[in-house]
């Protein structure tokens, strides 16, 4: 089996199986969900055997304009998304008050504050 589409969600892992079923070729869900909930945060896979492959990347083809990236892009779920904001805000609050301490101790060394 190989991949032939990734999905941030379960009904669009979904709409790429139906749409895989309805031309006849076999598929498989693999989920790399790291919660299985409504809202997953990770992603879907849509297998297809090797030798249909081809024909899947043909019926999947016409996704890419209708949903703008590639079908087997992988894209970040909205959790992802915001968790990876957090992650940049919580590092970016330290790393800003160690170089501002930084300066103002660079600066009464060189006398310049007092």
């Amino acid at each position: 089996m190989v991949v032939v589409a990734t999905a941030s969600t379960r009904f669009e892992a979904e709409l790429y199986a139906a749409k895989l079923g309805a031309h006849g070729v076999l598929w498989q869900i693999r989920s790399r969900e790291l919660v299985p909930t409504t809202h997953p945060i990770g992603w879907l896979e849509v297998l297809v055997p090797e030798a249909e492959a081809e024909d899947a990347a043909e019926v999947l083809a016409v996704d890419e304009d209708a949903l703008g990236a590639p079908a087997g892009r992988r894209r970040l779920t909205p959790a992802v998304r915001t968790m990876r904001v957090a992650l940049a805000a919580g590092l970016a609050v330290p790393v800003g008050v160690t170089l501002v301490a930084w300066a103002a101790d660079a600066l009464r060394y060189l006398d310049v504050v007092r």
